[in-house]
């Protein structure tokens, strides 16, 4: 064994001897043997407690339950905002077109005094029948756009649902009930009754109270 207050002076009576060295290994740690660990952990409840396949079957089949409803709850939600959707926009046409027809309605009166003075003016009176012609076509132009369309019906079967009748007319050519005079034209907007016609209809002559033999 080696002094170590004399180690230099040991190590020359060694001389060129070989010194070995032997390493001896050493286990760092011990085994640890882990536990096993089930790859599928139990499902906990709400209070950390491992459920059983049957509660996870209830809880699934109750979730499932809550999703129907929900779904159910969004589909009828979304039915009534689209039915809400249409009613607007159909209220809101409504509007446009009583606006609409409350305009036509009253700038009837001035096509109306167009075509008197065309009715009772000079075909010979130059630019000035021109001037007033060319302005009632552009009227009727510019309402026939907007869907405006005249009821002119000589000639036509009384109708009471687009004619008005102001004046009776006995005897003549028509048979009895047909239009065979126009004191106001009517129109319509689209399938909608602005105005309706101001008709005289031909209806039955009738006799003198005794008849012919009553003569004397």
């Amino acid at each position: 064994m080696l002094d170590d207050t004399d180690l230099p002076g040991q190590l020359e009576d060694l001389g060129d001897d070989e010194i070995e060295i032997e390493f001896v290994d050493v286990d760092e740690s011990p085994s640890v043997i882990e536990p096993e660990v089930d790859s599928e952990p139990a499902a906990l409840g709400e209070t950390g407690v491992a459920i059983s396949d049957e509660s996870g079957a209830q809880v699934i089949e109750k979730l499932q339950t809550e999703l129907d409803h929900v779904r159910d709850v969004y589909l009828r939600k979304l039915a009534e905002f689209d039915n809400f959707r249409k009613r607007v926009d159909r209220e809101r046409e409504d509007l446009r077109q009583a606006a609409l027809e409350d305009f036509i309605r009253e700038l009837l009166p001035v096509v109306d005094n167009f075509d008197r003075a065309l009715q009772h003016a000079d075909a010979d009176s130059g630019a000035f029948h021109q001037g007033v012609e060319m302005i009632a076509k552009q009227l009727h132009d510019t309402l026939e756009r907007k869907g405006v369309s005249e009821i002119d019906p000589i000639g036509e079967s009384f109708d009471p649902l687009v004619h008005e009748a102001v004046q009776r007319i006995e005897g003549g050519d028509h048979p009895p009930g047909t239009v065979v005079s126009v004191m106001l034209k009517g129109y319509t907007l689209g399938d909608r009754l602005i105005r309706p016609a101001m008709v005289g209809v031909a209806v039955e002559a009738t006799e003198p109270e005794g008849g012919a033999g009553g003569l004397s």
